[in-house]
């Protein structure tokens, strides 16, 4: 009989092989949990089951803590379900608290804001948790905002390429808040916060010196360099930001106009109506930490009615600093792009288990609904895969989920 330390001195690639044969998903993850080894094994074999597909239970729900972890592509798509039971803050209280959940390397990161009505101030607390190793942490809360006369607002966080937690882990938050006043027309005011570890607390700009503009969208690369994206005199202006010297305060080093614009950038998702058809139009930055590359995307959808919304098309532009200009990309190589409703994130199409035809690459992944869509940017084609669920619960939200790299 083999004693367990011949099986904790097991070659690699024959443990790979054997832990290919692990179906259920939450027999991976209990072997991901034995020892380093094992975990750098496990996590390859994660890999090669993406993209992996996070499914929410409803905050309101009976049982609100519930999620799974489901691998699409799987010939047994049930086999392939874990159900995660930790106990996350998804328990809130509807009338002033509300979750947004999206993933970060490995992470499930849940963003808290709570109301108090009594000071009329809103506050988020963002909060971490690790469904393979159950750790967690959270961040300090954060002011926000005051409600009053506010008419609507907008709130988008990301992060370095640093693993959550560690000192080089960085999250920058942007909350752009506009407000109906009787005396004035609208306004818009946009306070940028982030938080270094090394640091231990928010640091916070209601406004930054140089910068006049509303940003659009934001996105942080490697060297923690802030990229924020806005609109003036027909064109489009990116500023390239550090975060926080010994000052604590932000500093512009680069202002780049560039020399074309895109027609269809707006703050806000916008909408339009004609024919009894309507219209949508999303756009994200996006930074592809392994390439160096800052990437606009736009995303088009349509509907027939309020229940049936149909993906249209996806157009990305790359920035070119050379000539200033948004050059649309045609050919993002043997990556994938992964597209949910609050990120969007890249994987290489190497050694993934999925159907031949997306071997190439050179595909956006889209959820919508309860089915994959993809979409090819060479032949400018989408299609969907139905993905057939055995949840014991009924899904609120699918976000696209990734070990950690």
């Amino acid at each position: 009989m083999d004693h367990p330390s011949d099986m904790m001195n097991l070659p690699q690639e024959l443990l790979e092989l054997i832990l290919q044969r692990v179906s259920l998903m939450d027999n991976l993850m209990n072997c991901r949990a034995t020892c380093r080894s094992w975990r750098k094994v496990a996590d390859a074999v994660f890999t090669s089951k993406l993209p992996l597909m996070l499914s929410l239970s409803p905050s309101e729900s009976e049982e609100p803590n519930l999620a799974s972890l489901s691998a699409p592509w799987s010939n047994d798509h049930k086999s392939s379900i874990t159900v995660l039971t930790e106990a996350w803050p998804r328990a809130v209280d509807c009338s002033t608290d509300i979750i947004r959940v999206q993933s970060v390397q490995g992470w499930l990161m849940f963003n808290k804001f709570h109301h108090l009505i009594d000071k009329d101030q809103t506050f988020c607390e963002l909060c971490f948790f690790n469904p393979f190793s159950r750790a967690s942490f959270k961040l300090p809360k954060l002011f926000l905002f005051s409600t009053s006369a506010m008419s609507d607002s907008r709130v988008r966080v990301v992060f370095n390429s640093a693993p959550p937690g560690s000192d080089e882990f960085v999250v920058v938050l942007l909350c752009a808040s506009f407000y109906n006043r009787k005396d004035d027309d609208d306004q818009m005011r946009q306070n940028i916060a982030f938080f270094k570890f090394k640091q231990g607390s928010w640091i916070v700009s209601e406004s930054i010196v140089e910068i006049n503009e509303i940003f659009y969208d934001i996105a942080i690369d490697e060297y923690n360099k802030l990229y924020g994206l806005t609109h003036e005199h027909n064109t489009s202006v990116v500023f390239v930001l550090t975060l926080g010297g010994d000052d604590h305060k932000y500093h512009v080093v680069e202002r780049l106009v560039m020399q074309n614009s895109i027609e269809d950038i707006n703050f806000m998702a916008t909408s339009s109506v004609l024919f009894g058809i309507s219209s949508f139009r999303t756009q994200r930055l996006a930074m592809d930490t392994s390439t160096g590359e800052l990437l606009l995307v736009l995303y088009y959808q349509f509907s027939c009615s309020s229940v049936h919304v149909h993906t249209e098309e996806f157009h990305v532009y790359k920035l070119e600093k050379s000539s200033l200009r948004w050059c649309e990309v045609f050919d993002i190589g043997d990556r994938f792009m992964l597209w949910d409703s609050t990120r969007v994130s890249f994987v290489s199409a190497k050694g993934l288990s999925v159907p031949e035809k997306f071997k190439r690459g050179n595909c956006v992944f889209f959820i919508q609904h309860d089915d994959i869509g993809f979409f090819f940017l060479g032949d400018r084609n989408n299609n969907y895969v139905a993905v057939s669920s055995s949840l014991p619960f009924s899904i609120d939200q699918n976000l696209w989920f990734s070990p950690a790299p």
